[in-house]
């Protein structure tokens, strides 16, 4: 990113999250007229969080201070539910004025609750959930085929090593035909470092480890990320594909945030191109987009993430709001596309109506006649 960009960039930014520290500020100091005393306490508590999560990410790559920017990510985290909480209660005020200060106190009683519940909530860490999914076109000799799909590890962020192997043991521990890796596998540097290659290394499936790309994959720079695959033994998929079984083929598109490294972006003719004719196709894309053309194109399902299905308000709304398919199986026609709620956490460790997940999809080749029933 040019140097003015990311100047106006950073100014954006800078300027939002003061603008929702004041917000914050103002609804809780004038909702109960707090004395000057008070208010000069709020005005301390509401800059030392917002300092902890700015020096917590600014310090990240240093191991000694994970206890801040898990800190800092926590607030920014509170922050967002603050920032809903006050939202609704300003609403409110404006239709019960004279309630006001008990919405106030009824908008700081939420956020304690609702933060409480995502923290608990994502410590708790991914449970395993199965799907049946009956794909047109599956070969007889493919039901039963199980494939396990992990998304938005973001291994190197606040997803810590013992996390890790927490998932790659329960991933194992379901004995897959294929696990499948839907994008934003790593944040900073962990594809050069040892540690993580053994332990994402470890995960085993009968076919392998496949994996396309996210968008922290262009963040933290490709190159890591690719060196995290090859010596952990993952195949990534780049807008091509591969043939994971006889009749059964898996595509990979390229995430869309290539296209700002100057790097070819999706490409589903490209990706589609070398399928063998009959085949099943599973479509890998991180972003769960494109379905309705991958679906006309014969793709048989989609593996999707990149939402984490919002994991706290109001970001939980959002996405509901502005994806199509924001979390779990859908249905287009006889085609299906799983978008997965993450396997893991980005930025604050916490969840409030969701929970990370491991999904094994076990895949059924259609019922052609009454004997098949």
């Amino acid at each position: 990113m040019p140097k003015l960009q990311f100047v106006v960039f950073l100014a954006i930014v800078l300027s939002v999250y003061a603008g929702m520290h004041l917000f914050v500020y103002w609804r809780v100091a004038s909702g109960l007229a707090l004395a000057p005393g008070a208010r000069l306490a709020l005005r301390w508590l509401l800059a030392a969080g917002a300092l902890s999560f700015i020096a917590g990410e600014a310090l990240s790559r240093m191991a000694s201070f994970r206890a801040l920017l898990c800190a800092g990510s926590v607030w920014m985290g509170v922050l967002a539910i603050a920032l809903a909480a006050f939202l609704a209660e300003a609403l409110l005020s404006l239709l019960l004025p004279r309630q006001r200060r008990a919405l106030v106190l009824a908008a700081l009683a939420l956020v304690l609750l609702v933060s409480a519940v995502s923290l608990l909530n994502a410590a708790l860490g991914p449970g395993v959930r199965r799907l049946r999914v009956t794909l047109r076109g599956l070969p007889r000799e493919l039901d039963g085929f199980t494939i396990v799909h992990l998304s938005d590890l973001h291994a190197g962020n606040l997803t810590s090593m013992r996390r890790l192997r927490r998932i790659v043991q329960k991933t194992n521990a379901l004995d897959p035909d294929l696990v499948c890796v839907t994008g934003d596998t790593l944040d900073g540097e962990v594809g050069r470092d040892g540690r993580y290659c053994a332990v994402l290394g470890g995960l085993k499936a009968r076919r392998g480890v496949v994996a396309v790309t996210g968008n922290h994959e262009f963040y933290a720079g490709i190159g890591k990320f690719i060196e995290l695959a090859r010596c952990s033994g993952w195949r990534v998929l780049r807008n091509e594909s591969w043939l994971a079984a006889d009749g059964l083929a898996v595509a990979g598109l390229e995430e869309d945030s290539a296209r700002s490294m100057k790097l070819p972006g999706p490409d589903l003719d490209a990706a589609l191109r070398g399928v063998p004719p009959g085949a099943t196709v599973v479509l890998l894309y991180h972003q769960p987009k494109l379905f309705p053309e991958a679906a006309a194109r014969g793709v048989a399902l989609q593996l999707s993430g990149h939402t984490h299905a919002g994991q706290i308000p109001p970001m939980d709304l959002i996405v509901y709001l502005t994806y199509r398919y924001p979390a779990g199986l859908y249905r287009l026609g006889d085609a299906f596309i799983h978008t997965s709620p993450g396997t893991s956490t980005w930025g604050p460790p916490m969840r409030f109506l969701s929970r990370s997940q491991i999904v094994e999809l076990v895949l059924e080749a259609p019922r052609t006649s009454a004997g098949d029933a």
